[in-house]
């Protein structure tokens, strides 16, 4: 159990007061990767800096996007969303910074757009890795300098807005690609969130699974005290789980309305099919590929090549710059040797 500036995370089925942050209620953890990345949400929460969350999809980036403004201040928790997937390039713009009244063909009425309507507030871009490329040079201007220009207008518009975006993709290998801007990613990434897969997680299959179970149970009026055989309960945690949690739950959900009495069995699991993930890397990427924490000479190898600087190494590793700074007190690393070292 991990103290979270006065409220708690537990491995159960509420894991914060629901009175207090019902955001929180839907986070379910037993794992001490993740139970670790919630105890630094306050910080990330009090904090005005973008945030940017990656991992698989289902890993649950959303929840931890609402939970990070349930847990700011009062008048950042009024939330705009706005998912990117399939926008094309005039309706992003459009959607973002809206658009006055004539701008273009069906323009019958101005639109003030998300980053307007979340002025004051928070605004969450879900799957920003899918925004035309086109529009991405809007957005840096947006976060950077809080400014917005409406589709076919003259003018700037000043907004003040907490900004967490989302990408189940490899922004990195998007880069390489010519897909994502660089400079894009290092104002978005100035707070970054790697969310473990479930298969990372294996303490919480059986915790979420029971909780589903109950969840689908009350639901549609079945037996509460279902129970998993011990075939199926194996089942389950051999599972990859390529679709995370989300499909953790439909696994669950089918087995419940699909199941005899108060027994799952392992005949009641279906599963669909899913694509590989993580999707194949690039040579150049795969063969940087590191064990969960390399060793001292790699780490003093790795902070070299970035010339000592921490965020880039965390970028790059996919960690949180708090765990590089333990393992450099671990290994006894001078972390400022290695700067002035790069200077000279």
């Amino acid at each position: 159990m991990i103290e979270i500036d006065h409220r708690v995370v537990q491995g159960k089925d509420d894991p914060l007061d629901p009175g207090r942050i019902p955001e929180f209620t839907d986070i379910i953890t037993a794992d001490p990767h993740l139970t670790e990345i919630l105890s630094w949400l306050p910080i990330y929460a009090d904090s005005e800096l973008p945030i940017l969350l990656t991992g698989e999809p289902g890993t649950g980036k959303e929840l931890v996007a609402m939970a990070i403004f349930a847990l700011g201040p009062a008048w950042r928790r009024t939330c705009q969303r706005l998912n990117c997937a399939a926008l094309t390039e005039s309706l992003a713009s459009s959607e973002l910074f809206g658009h006055v009244r004539g701008a273009f063909t069906d323009a019958k009425h101005a639109r003030p757009g998300k980053f307007r309507l979340a002025h004051g507030g928070s605004l969450f871009l879900d799957e920003v890795g899918e925004l035309p490329l086109a529009v991405q040079p809007k957005l840096l201007r947006a976060v950077e300098q809080g400014e917005i220009e409406p589709v076919g207008g003259d003018a700037a518009v000043k907004v003040d807005v907490r900004l967490v975006a989302a990408s189940n993709q490899d922004l990195l290998r998007l880069m390489a690609q010519g897909r994502f801007r660089q400079d894009l990613y290092d104002r978005l990434a100035v707070l970054a969130i790697n969310l473990p897969p479930l298969r990372a997680r294996p303490a919480d299959i059986m915790l979420l699974a029971g909780h589903f179970a109950r969840e689908t149970a009350q639901r549609y009026g079945r037996d509460q005290s279902l129970q998993f055989s011990g075939a199926a309960r194996g089942r389950l945690l051999n599972h990859p789980w390529p679709g995370n949690v989300r499909e953790l739950r439909n696994v669950v959900t089918r087995a419940v309305l699909f199941s005899s009495g108060n027994l799952i069995r392992k005949e009641d699991l279906a599963f669909t099919p899913h694509q590989s993930w993580p999707p194949k890397l690039n040579r150049d990427l795969a063969e940087g590929v590191l064990p969960p924490r390399p060793s001292a000479v790699q780490l003093k190898e790795l902070l070299d090549s970035e010339g000592g600087n921490v965020c880039a190494l965390s970028r790059r590793l996919q960690v949180c710059s708090k765990t590089i700074y333990r393992w450099l007190r671990t290994y006894h690393i001078d972390l400022m040797g290695i700067r002035e070292a790069e200077v000279v």
